[in-house]
């Protein structure tokens, strides 16, 4: 149900000269007019809490209503994490020490925090490892990460004072990513991103599933930097699609690799599975989260990080009418 509040403050918050121009642009692709666009927009806002972002990705204007009731939107996305995440416990996954340290278990590689004056502790963990991926605290999406090679950097202390000075004060070990997942990017660490919902039993379950990939030559995977994504069937673990961006271009291959993207395996997908379902338990109050997994070379599947306002575009797929709310329901229902 969407509540009256999320109208309102959708009302409030709406960018109208975006909204048109988005009524403009599906006008003209579906032949439609304007104004007959504008209404079953503002149709799928009361009756969908959707977007004008969500019903031009979407492609909403091509579906039935019945279809349009199985997509996760942004209002529906924001219920769920409203109703089930307790907001006090927000910062144990947005803040990326924090989430370290409770969730160090399942992320099986070296880390440390840059804090001013453990300059020691970095020189020791440069010795160690020959790359190191530097991040921000509280930033998402890609945003302000950093490789440094360490044999590279002739002052380290520089490059500490600089890195701290910056903000990107997470040090963690540049994980090596499985054979098989190489076949998709071998330049980026490319995650699958495993939603999972805690039901009224008490049990997590995997509900939804995506691979996200780096185009050749970057080193991150993030699908909002132009990086591609695959969905997969969580039952088994395998791509049903083609590749797709954020602008929802489709690719049967890797255009670098040549590696088909549909039927793609997850290596030790049951693995995965257990990784997240355990992890997810960790903070059981916190039921509704989105994990990005790694299968490494060395240590098996490991999390990179987790989000408790999971984003709602990477694991649908309109093209094939596959959206994730109706099945979120059913587990939550459980």
């Amino acid at each position: 149900m969407i509540s009256i509040r999320f109208l309102m403050r959708k009302l409030a918050d709406t960018n109208y000269r975006a909204f048109w121009e988005t009524a403009g642009r599906v006008a003209r692709k579906t032949g439609r007019s304007r104004i007959a666009i504008l209404k079953d927009m503002a149709s799928c806002v009361m009756k969908h809490g959707s977007g004008y972002v969500d019903y031009e990705a979407y492609e909403l204007y091509d579906m039935s209503e019945s279809e349009r009731s199985g997509f996760l939107t942004i209002g529906r996305n924001n219920t769920l994490v409203k109703t089930l995440n307790k907001a006090e416990l927000r910062d144990i996954f947005e803040d990326k020490a924090i989430f370290n340290r409770r969730f160090d278990k399942y992320i099986k590689r070296d880390w440390m925090l840059l804090d001013g004056s453990n300059f020691d502790e970095f020189e020791a963990m440069c010795r160690r490892n020959d790359a190191l991926i530097m991040k921000p605290l509280d930033q998402h999406s890609g945003y302000g990460i950093e490789k440094i090679y360490t044999a590279e950097e002739t002052d380290l202390r520089a490059t500490y004072d600089r890195l701290y000075k910056a903000g990107c004060i997470l040090a963690e070990e540049v994980v090596v990513q499985s054979p098989e997942m190489d076949r998709l990017c071998s330049t980026s660490v490319n995650t699958i991103r495993l939603v999972t919902l805690i039901n009224n039993s008490g049990e997590a379950k995997v509900a939804a599933g995506a691979i996200r990939m780096g185009r050749q030559g970057a080193f991150v995977d993030n699908f909002n930097h132009g990086g591609m994504a695959v969905i997969l069937d969580v039952s088994k673990g395998e791509s049903v699609t083609d590749g797709y961006d954020k602008e929802r271009n489709t690719y049967e291959t890797v255009p670098e690799l040549g590696t088909k993207l549909k039927g793609f395996k997850v290596p030790m997908w049951d693995e995965c599975i257990r990784l997240v379902e355990e992890a997810a338990l960790v903070v059981p109050e916190v039921r509704y989260v989105a994990w990005d997994v790694c299968v490494s070379r060395d240590h098996g599947p490991l999390l990179i990080e987790g989000n408790s306002y999971p984003g709602q575009d990477v694991t649908q797929y309109p093209k094939l009418g596959l959206g994730t709310y109706a099945a979120f329901i059913k587990i939550l229902s459980e």
